[in-house]
């Protein structure tokens, strides 16, 4: 069994039924994998709900599990932003936030924005080079 983080982008497409992202959550689902969002993932996704869509996307949201962020994942992830920095790379919160997450947890980060996520240590699954039956 892996285990999943689900960066907003892959939340979103799924919610839209835009490929591959139904494929892969599907896929992974079917396996037994962990899927899961955090407080980034969730709150960027809501960011885009207008009101009167907000207990769709609360129904379909409880299908992954909830990994809430505590002190580790926090000062790990400011540890990478300050790291990044340094080096002259603006990474934003959020990323650092994910990206850090996973590592805690020993997950793959499902995203498809791998720009945002440097870190060699991160395990990044791309949602754009997801081919059915590539896993």
């Amino acid at each position: 069994m892996t285990k999943y983080l689900l960066d907003s982008n892959a939340v979103i497409y799924w919610l839209n039924g835009r490929p591959p992202a139904p494929a892969l959550l599907a896929e992974l689902s079917r396996r037994g994998d962990v899927l899961a969002v955090n407080t980034v993932s969730v709150a960027e996704t809501y960011s885009g709900v207008p009101p009167n869509d907000l207990q769709r996307i609360d129904s379909l949201l409880e299908a992954f599990q909830f990994w809430p962020i505590d002190w580790a994942v926090a000062r790990l992830a400011g540890e990478y932003r300050y790291k990044y920095g340094q080096e002259g790379r603006k990474l934003g919160a959020p990323d650092v936030i994910l990206g850090a997450h996973a590592i805690r947890e020993d997950a793959t980060l499902i995203t498809d924005n791998i720009r945002d996520f440097p870190m060699p240590e991160l395990k990044i699954l791309r949602l754009s080079d997801f081919r059915p039956q590539s896993l």
